[in-house]
């Protein structure tokens, strides 16, 4: 289902990308975040860009909060990151947008600009 989905996005058939990551991800057991971890980081990012590409901001943040809530590392927090504030920013969100950005860049490290 993610091979699937991925050749989906890359013909940029994002209803049927989105439909193969959630059918992939019901096929996760209860513990796939920690046996299948590489799969379920895939899986949720793939699931979170596909509803970004849609515009499904509800979605989005399901699938990357879940990244967030379940990712070991910093850099497999990345896409999830960069999903939300790209959903909200699509949305004209901006100011939501605009937190999420900043909360991500402090996670980082980094201190924002202050404008």
């Amino acid at each position: 289902n993610l091979k699937v989905g991925r050749r989906s996005a890359a013909l940029k058939d994002f209803v049927h990308s989105l439909s193969c990551f959630e059918n992939g991800k019901s096929f996760l057991d209860v513990g796939s975040w920690e046996h299948q971890y590489k799969l379920s980081i895939d899986l949720h990012d793939a699931a979170a860009d596909a509803a970004c590409a849609l515009g499904a901001v509800s979605d989005v943040q399901k699938y990357s909060l879940s990244v967030l809530s379940h990712a070991t590392s910093l850099e497999d927090k990345l896409n999830a990151m960069l999903a939300i504030v790209k959903s909200l920013r699509k949305s004209l969100a901006l100011q939501e947008a605009k937190q999420w950005g900043v909360k991500f860049l402090q996670e980082l490290g980094e201190e924002p600009c202050r404008i």
